[in-house]
């Protein structure tokens, strides 16, 4: 009877211990086992460090991407008449475009606007006609915010009111060389005959088929004249400091807009760029979910070869009155100890990489002169700057934890099972 009540009483003593107590005995059982202990660790720092470096260069090249497909002509916002990217006809146009200009110009962390008249006209010279999309622009701010305007195969961009800069593959069907004049036709905001008659001054090259075969650009009081505007406009083009805070600047923007006018971001404007970047997001991330998964196996299989060594000292704590739960907690700590100090050790080290990189980024130019070439051709980047961001250092370490707990109660479930007596037996 008195033995009953003395193994009672120490029951209760283990089951009141202090919980830091067990921390420490965790602590000091992943000493027991030192190499295998940063085996585990460092297989975890490998994995944070190698996912979250590529999330971050995915970024950088996604922010390229973006930065590119935007600065061409779209920006990264637009101001439009509400109908007007379903149904782009003249008619849907926004008054003042001159006041919209400026008051959106004035928000904070926009960089600049570009008010734009579009027409489908038909654009001839001689007895050849093809149909064009013609835009009037402001020729100052175009090309001081976008990379069009600078993508000169001849000639010079807009230099007189009755300039037209024209697409390569356009001026190659219509025949044409800088100095021809050349005639667009298409239909006013009233339903009339509106018509153009301009100075070929500037062909462009981008390589990219739909622009240099269908787009004209003519200056825009020449447009608004001629397509009977007067201030009205079709577009109000955006230009923010980073293209991935839009919608940070949006409301801001949309707080001062009139009725009539619709406030609409690149990811509409582009939505095949942006069905890209998921789609290359989605790919990445199954690549880093079957990295992190081979690395947690071999988290389990550290943990289970220390259950197996352990199993006469499991016995004994069992046997004393250490509750099975309490075992699994301090594998669970042991667990989150390894894990704490390679998550630690592989964020430290994505940071020592990727902080230096975004400042002077990474010439991929310089690894095949052929990518050269044609990165330039196509306006793409040549330099890669990586993008640190919140999800790049938290989602691989949290991913690792979730792993590295499932590691540790795999073998756990052993511990419940285990009876002292076969477990004290087991090693003798």
């Amino acid at each position: 009877m008195t033995s009953a009540l003395a193994l009672r009483r120490h029951e209760a003593e283990i089951a009141s211990a202090p919980r830091w107590m067990f921390a420490r005995v965790a602590w000091r059982n992943l000493g027991r086992r030192k190499l295998r202990t940063w085996l585990s660790a460092g297989a975890i720092a490998f994995a944070v460090l190698l996912v979250s470096v590529f999330m971050a260069l995915q970024s950088g090249i996604y922010g390229g991407w973006i930065e590119t497909a935007t600065g061409l002509t779209s920006g990264h916002l637009q101001l439009q008449h509400p109908d007007y990217l379903e149904d782009p006809k003249v008619a849907n146009a926004m008054p003042h475009g001159t006041e919209l200009a400026r008051i959106v110009a004035a928000v904070p962390g926009v960089v600049g606007v570009a008010p734009r008249v579009e027409a489908f006209a038909l654009v001839s010279v001689g007895e050849r006609s093809y149909g064009a999309l013609v835009m009037g622009v402001d020729a100052e701010r175009e090309a001081a915010l976008f990379t069009l305007p600078h993508q000169l195969d001849e000639g010079e961009y807009l230099p007189r009111s009755d300039s037209a800069y024209i697409g390569a593959a356009l001026a190659t069907n219509l025949g044409v060389q800088l100095g021809d004049e050349i005639v667009a036709i298409g239909s006013s905001r009233e339903g009339g005959v509106a018509a153009l008659v301009l100075t070929v001054d500037g062909i462009f090259k981008t390589g990219t088929a739909d622009l240099d075969r269908n787009v004209m650009q003519a200056r825009l009081a020449a447009m608004q004249a001629a397509f009977q505007l007067g201030d009205a406009v079709h577009r109000v083009a955006v230009k923010t400091t980073d293209a991935n805070r839009v919608a940070e600047y949006a409301p801001r923007i949309a707080a001062l807009l009139p009725t009539g006018v619709r406030l609409v971001d690149w990811n509409t404007l582009l939505p095949e760029l942006e069905q890209s970047i998921e789609l290359d997001r989605i790919i990445a991330l199954m690549m880093y979910w079957l990295l992190m998964i081979l690395v947690a196996l071999a988290v389990v299989n550290a943990f289970i070869m220390t259950v197996f060594e352990r199993t006469r000292e499991f016995g004994m704590l069992l046997a004393i009155g250490m509750r099975p739960n309490a075992i699994v907690g301090v594998l669970t700590i042991e667990a989150v100890c390894v894990w704490a100090l390679g998550a630690a050790v592989g964020i430290v080290l994505c940071v020592a990489v990727v902080v230096p990189l975004s400042h002077v980024g990474i010439d991929v130019a310089s690894f095949d002169e052929n990518f050269k070439g044609m990165a330039e051709e196509m306006m793409l980047p040549t330099r890669m700057f990586p993008a640190l961001s919140a999800d790049a250092v938290v989602q691989a370490p949290l991913a690792m934890l979730a792993g590295t707990l499932l590691a540790a109660w795999i073998p756990a479930l052993r511990v419940r099972r285990m009876r002292p007596v076969d477990a004290l037996r087991e090693e003798e």
